[in-house]
C-alpha cells in the first residue's frame, strides 16, 4: 500500500508499503533466499540461510566474511571504488553479538539495536549509482559536483551527519518521525487511492442475511480474541527467517492496530493511538466497534465491564439489526463518512466543524477508539472492471458477476458517492467489508502499520474460520438492547460540504486504471529452481517490462522491512539499477520504445511481423541476469541491515532545514527530484490465501503494481490513471506477461 513520498515533482504522492503491504509488503524481511551466480553464490547463500548460531564453519561471523568476499569478487564491477561500506555493513550482526551484555536464546541482544546513520560516504556514492539509471549524463555530472561540495571536509555534509548521530544517541528511532510525517502526516492528498491499499479475500457464499450476520461475527470475534491476547502480552516475537537467522524483529506496529486511527490537520496529521491495557491487566474495558450501513452508523459493544464478552451469537444479533434496520430509516442518512475522502486540509476543517456539537464530538470519539470499522456494503456494477487484453487468464474468484478487478475497487474506495465510497471512514486503521453477495475484505489506513501485520491478522482470523466451518451457534440471540445508532448534528457549513466532497471523490475514482491480472505461465517454484529470490526475480521483471514499453528505466520504489531495529519500518529498495537497464537493453534485442497504446489485434499483428533473431547469445544474458540480480541483492541486503540511502537522505534533508533554516542545494537539485518521484512504485504482499491487496500510483503518470508470488502463479495488481494518455494498467500487464514469458525461455534449461 506500502510507497514513495510526496515529493516536490507533479504531485508525487505517499507510497503505499508496502502496501506493503510492507514487503509482505515490507516482506524483504530477509525471507528471501536472493542469490548471485553460478554454483559458488547457489552454496554461499544455502549456507547464510541455514547457519547455527554459535562457533565453527557456519557461524555468523564466518558467514558474514563468505558474503562480503563473495561481495568483493563478483561485484568488483559494479560496485563504488570505496568498499568501506561492506565492513560497516556487514559486520553489524558481529557487532551486536559481541557487544551485548545480555543475549536470547539464539545468541542474539535481549533489545533491539537503534537504526544506524550510515557513513556519510557510503550514502552519498550509493546516491550516484541510483541516479546513473534514471538521469541523462549532464544531470548526473551537476549532482557529482554538488555532492563533492556538500561530503567534503568543509562542507555542509560532515555537520549534518554528526547532528543525525547525535539525534540517534538520544532517540530510540532518530528517524522515525522524519520517515512518519514526510511519508504521511504531511501529505495532504485523499487516502483513498492515494494511500488506503485495499485487499480482497476469497468470497464466501451467504444463502440468507443471517449467513452475511453470521461470518460478520465470527470475524470481530477474532478481533476481539486478537486483542486480549495483545492486552495479555501474549503475542509471540517474530524473528528473521534469513539473514542472521532468528534475530528478533520489532513488533510495535502489531500493536497499533486495533482502536487506532488517523486524524486531519490542516498542515499536518496526527494519530490516535491507544495506551497498552497491560498496565491493568485485570481491569475490564469496555470494546466496542463501528459498523456503517447504507451511510448509518452504529456503535455496538463487544465486551463490557458490566456484562462481560459477547458471544459469536450475541454479536450476530447485533449485526443483524443493523441489516434490518439501516434500509428503513426514514430519512436517508447524511454521507459523513464521505468527508473522510477529501483532501485532507478540507477534512480537518470539516472535521472542526463537526465538532461545534457535543454529540458529533462524541460520535467522533466513538469511531476514532473502536477497534475496527466494519462497513456492511452493497455490491459494486460490473461497470467498474477494467479493460483486459488478449491472452490474459480470466478471474479466479467471482462474486456473482463480478470479478476480482471489480471487488478490489470496492476494497479500495467503495466505488464512489452513489454507491459505498460514503459507507466508510477512511482515517480508520482498519475497515473491514462485507457485501451482500459473498465478497468481502480490507480498506486500511497505512501510516500505523505496514502490510504484513494486517495480512498476517486477517489471515489468521480467516483461517480458523474455514477450518471450523460448523461453529454456527443457531440462531442469533435477540435479548440484548440494539445498537446504539450515531446521531449527527449538521450546520448549514457541512451540509454544503456534501455534494462538493462527492463530486470530489467521484473523479478520482473515475480516473482510476485498475486490474487485478493473474500470470498462470509459472510461479516462484521455478524462480527458485533458477537459484533466484522470487522478489529479486519480479522486480526485475517489473523494470523490463516498463522498459520494453517505454525504453527506459524511472525511479523504482520498494519497501523494505527495517523491523531488525527498534521501531523500525522501512526504507526504499531502488530496483531502477544500471545492471537492470543493460540487461533490459540487451534483452529488448535493440527495439524501440512500444508507447502508443494501440489495440491488442494490432499488437498481435505487430508481433507476427517481427523477425525472430537474437543479438546477444543466451549466456550473454543469462549474465547480464546474474549481475543484475547480484545488483538487486546488495541493495535488498542493506536495506534490511539499516543501509539503505532513502532515510539517510531524508535525515539529512531535514537535518538541513534544522541546522541552518533551509534546504541545501543537493535536495533542490533536479536529479534529487527525479529520484523522488517514483513513477514505478511497487510492494510483495506475500498471503498464505488466495488473496491480494492493492493501491493506486504515487503519481499522476506512474504506475502501482503490488504482487503476490504463488508457487505456481503471481497475482499482479496493476493500476495508473486514465489521465495520463501514455500509462495504461492493462497494457502494462501485458507487457509483463511478455517479460515473464521471455525469463522464463532464458532460465529454463
Amino acid at each position: 500500500m506500502c510507497m514513495g513520498k510526496a515529493t516536490l515533482v507533479e504531485s508525487c504522492r505517499v507510497v503505499h508499503g508496502g502496501m506493503g503491504a510492507g514487503r509482505n509488503v515490507a516482506s524483504n524481511e530477509g525471507t528471501s533466499s536472493a542469490t548471485g551466480s553460478g554454483a559458488e553464490s547457489a552454496a554461499l547463500f544455502s549456507k547464510l540461510r541455514s547457519f547455527s548460531i554459535g562457533s565453527g564453519p557456519n557461524s555468523p561471523q564466518r558467514v558474514v566474511s563468505n558474503l562480503r568476499g563473495f561481495l568483493t569478487h563478483r561485484l568488483s564491477n559494479i560496485t563504488p571504488s570505496d568498499t568501506g561500506w561492506k565492513d560497516s555493513i556487514l559486520s553489524i550482526p558481529k557487532k551486536w553479538l559481541s557487544s551485548a551484555e545480555s543475549v536470547d536464546e539464539f545468541g542474539f541482544p535481549d533489545t533491539l539495536p537503534k537504526v544506524p546513520v550510515p557513513p556519510l560516504e557510503q550514502t552519498m556514492a550509493d546516491y550516484v549509482l541510483a541516479l546513473e539509471p534514471i538521469t541523462t549524463p549532464a544531470q548526473l555530472e551537476r549532482t557529482k559536483g554538488i555532492i563533492k561540495q556538500f561530503s567534503s571536509p568543509q562542507g555542509l555534509g560532515p555537520r549534518l551527519h554528526q547532528y543525525l548521530q547525535d539525534k540517534r544517541e538520544a532517540e530510540d528511532n532518530w528517524a522515525y518521525y522524519y520517515w512518519l510525517n514526510d511519508m504521511y502526516m504531511n501529505v495532504r492528498i485523499p487516502l483513498p487511492i492515494n494511500s488506503n491499499p485495499g485487499m480482497v479475500f476469497p468470497p464466501r457464499r451467504f444463502k440468507t442475511v443471517h449467513d452475511v450476520a453470521h461470518f460478520a461475527a465470527r470475524l470481530l470475534d477474532g478481533i476481539l480474541a486478537h486483542k486480549e491476547m495483545l492486552d495479555s502480552g501474549d503475542l509471540p516475537l517474530e524473528r528473521a527467517a534469513s539473514r542472521e537467522k532468528h534475530q528478533p524483529l520489532c513488533m510495535a506496529q502489531y500493536y497499533r492496530l486495533l482502536g487506532s486511527c488517523r486524524r486531519p490537520g490542516v498542515e499536518r496529521d496526527s494519530q490516535y493511538l491507544p495506551k497498552r491495557a497491560q498496565t491493568n491487566p485485570d481491569i475490564d474495558e469496555d470494546r466496542h466497534v463501528v459498523l456503517i450501513c447504507r451511510n448509518q452508523m452504529y456503535c455496538v459493544v463487544l465486551q463490557a465491564c458490566d456484562r462481560g464478552k459477547l458471544s459469536e451469537s450475541e454479536i450476530a444479533s447485533q449485526i443483524l439489526y443493523v441489516l434490518s434496520d439501516a434500509p428503513c430509516l426514514p430519512a436517508k442518512p447524511a454521507p459523513v463518512g464521505l468527508l473522510t475522502a477529501e483532501p485532507r486540509s478540507q477534512w480537518a476543517q470539516d472535521r472542526e466543524a463537526l465538532q461545534w456539537d457535543e454529540r458529533n464530538r462524541r460520535n467522533l470519539e466513538l469511531i476514532e477508539t473502536a477497534l475496527v470499522v466494519l462497513c456492511l456494503d452493497e455490491p459494486l456494477g460490473v461497470n467498474f472492471n477494467a479493460r483486459g487484453f488478449t491472452g490474459a487468464t480470466p478471474t479466479m474468484h467471482t462474486a456473482g458477476d463480478r470479478d476480482e478487478t471489480n471487488m478490489a475497487h470496492e476494497m479500495i474506495h467503495g466505488g464512489g458517492s452513489e454507491f459505498n465510497s460514503a459507507n466508510r471512514w477512511f482515517d480508520k486503521t482498519m475497515q473491514l467489508i462485507i457485501c451482500t453477495d459473498g465478497s468481502w475484505g480490507l480498506c486500511y489506513e497505512h501510516s500505523t502499520s505496514e502490510g504484513i501485520a494486517v495480512v498476517q491478522l486477517l489471515e489468521k482470523i480467516y483461517k480458523n474460520i474455514v477450518d471450523h466451518p460448523d461453529d454456527d451457534n443457531g440462531l442469533p440471540q435477540h435479548h440484548l438492547p440494539p445498537p446504539e445508532r450515531l446521531e449527527w448534528h449538521l450546520n448549514a457549513q457541512v451540509e454544503r460540504r456534501f455534494a462538493e466532497a462527492a463530486l470530489t471523490v467521484d473523479k478520482a475514482i473515475d480516473n482510476l486504471d485498475f486490474y487485478v491480472y493473474r500470470y498462470k505461465g509459472y510461479g516462484k517454484n521455478f524462480v527458485k529452481s533458477c537459484q533466484v529470490s522470487p522478489d529479486v526475480y519480479i522486480q526485475l521483471a517489473l523494470q523490463l517490462a516498463h522498459y520494453k514499453l517505454y525504453g527506459h528505466l524511472v525511479a523504482t520504489y520498494e519497501s523494505a522491512s527495517t523491523r531488525r531495529f527498534l521501531h523500525g519500518r522501512v526504507d526504499c529498495i531502488r530496483a531502477a539499477s544500471t545492471e537492470a537497464l543493460e540487461w533490459a537493453k540487451a534483452m529488448c534485442q535493440g527495439e524501440g520504445a512500444n508507447v502508443p497504446l494501440e489495440s491488442d489485434r494490432e499488437d498481435d499483428e505487430e508481433d507476427a511481423r517481427k523477425v525472430k533473431f537474437s543479438i546477444y547469445s543466451k549466456d550473454h544474458l543469462r549474465e547480464l541476469f546474474r549481475c543484475a540480480v547480484a545488483r538487486q541483492t546488495e541493495v535488498m541486503v542493506k536495506n534490511i541491515l539499516g543501509s539503505g540511502i532513502d532515510i539517510p537522505l531524508l535525515g539529512l534533508r531535514e537535518a538541513s532545514v534544522e541546522v541552518t533554516g533551509e534546504l541545501h542545494e543537493l535536495f533542490t537539485d533536479e536529479s534529487y527530484k527525479i529520484s523522488q518521484c517514483f513513477l514505478l512504485s511497487t510492494s510483495q504482499v506475500a498471503c498464505s490465501t488466495d488473496s491480494f491487496m492493492g493501491y493506486g500510483p504515487v503519481t499522476p503518470r506512474g504506475y502501482g503494481c503490488s504482487y503476490n508470488p504463488q508457487p505456481e502463479q503471481i497475482v499482479f495488481c496493476v493500476s495508473a490513471f486514465y489521465a495520463c494518455e501514455d500509462t495504461s494498467a492493462s497494457r502494462y500487464a501485458k507487457s509483463l506477461q511478455d517479460s515473464l514469458d521471455i525469463m522464463h525461455d532464458l532460465l529454463q534449461n
